[in-house]
């Protein structure tokens, strides 16, 4: 077996160095000081037999081996973070999962399954939009992520498909005139003011770019932006405007008759997968909680049955 020349610790300063593009800034995050950063680097370089980095105005360059180099710097920094996550797991088990906001009232249930059968397991959700789960699965700050289908083209990544098209219902106020209409076709939605979630959520973008095949100027359309299931669904009440939501995130609202869903000529329709990262082993609590996921996908949401699709 082959013992490595290069110093674990002299690589990791040197990706902290590369990524901030500063000896200042690494050695704040570091908690170092200045010289024992420069220190690192001298050693890697030396270690390494080339020039990894060139200094200009305080502003880090790194040379052409300086690249090279730093992608190997950050997938073992990465293992670093994995193996310290995984021995803390050993000594008190947790899971932490992404919830994109799109189906958050979609795994309450699945999460009250997972602590009744793992009550010793701390289990953390973080409810966001779907590219901000993704960040956070690939900085292992969450073990996986469910997000809205995209072309989310990453190699870090692993895709679980839970579902390839949960429906999206169009639901209003009952008192909205909106509500009034026995069909309504997309083109419809001129002049009345959708509630959506915030940019960068995958389903929003999905539904503007279903609006603009239609014609319609999006810019125009959007009356309030809104970062949590509970104020849209609230605003929608109160007859602010009109929004799409999954089924299961107003099963409630709908049968209380405080949510109306209306006739959508043209489904719009979002799919349900799981990202997670391709060089972490997840651990079999992990396994369960998506067996989970995939199980509440597999059942039918309970007010599918009052609405009847229209051809």
């Amino acid at each position: 077996m082959r013992i490595p020349k290069l110093d674990v610790n002299n690589l990791v300063v040197f990706y902290f160095v590369a990524s901030e593009k500063s000896i200042t800034a690494a050695a704040e995050k570091l908690f170092l000081s200045q010289p024992t950063v420069t220190y690192h680097i001298k050693s890697l370089e030396k270690s390494a037999g080339t020039k990894l980095l060139e200094v200009k105005r305080k502003k880090v360059f790194l040379t052409p081996a300086g690249e090279g180099l730093f992608q190997y710097s950050k997938r073992i920094y990465q293992q670093l973070i994995n193996a310290e996550r995984f021995a803390a797991d050993l000594q008190e088990a947790s899971l932490r999962v992404g919830i994109a906001l799109t189906f958050s009232s979609s795994f309450s249930s699945a999460a009250a399954r997972f602590r009744e059968i793992y009550p010793q397991v701390k289990l953390f959700v973080e409810h966001a939009p779907s590219f901000k789960i993704i960040e956070d699965v690939l900085s292992s700050q969450l073990d996986l992520g469910i997000v809205v289908s995209r072309n989310y083209t990453n190699p870090e990544l692993k895709c679980i498909a839970l579902s390839e098209a949960e429906r999206m219902v169009l639901v209003a106020s009952p008192s909205s005139p909106i509500s009034q209409k026995e069909r309504i076709e997309l083109k419809d939605l001129r002049g009345y003011p959708l509630i959506l979630g915030p940019e960068t959520s995958a389903t929003r973008q999905i539904i503007m770019e279903k609006l603009r095949s239609e014609g319609l100027k999006t810019s125009s359309l959007i009356a309030v932006e809104v970062d949590s299931i509970e104020w849209g669904r609230s605003l929608v009440e109160d007859g602010k405007g009109i929004s799409f939501y999954c089924m299961r995130n107003v099963e409630k609202e709908v049968s209380e008759g405080r949510l109306k869903i209306l006739h959508l000529v043209d489904d719009i329709k979002v799919g349900v997968e799981i990202l997670v990262r391709r060089d972490v082993v997840l651990p079999p609590i992990a396994n369960k909680f998506i067996d989970l996921a995939r199980e509440t996908f597999s059942a039918p949401a309970d007010a599918y049955s009052k609405v009847a699709p229209i051809s």
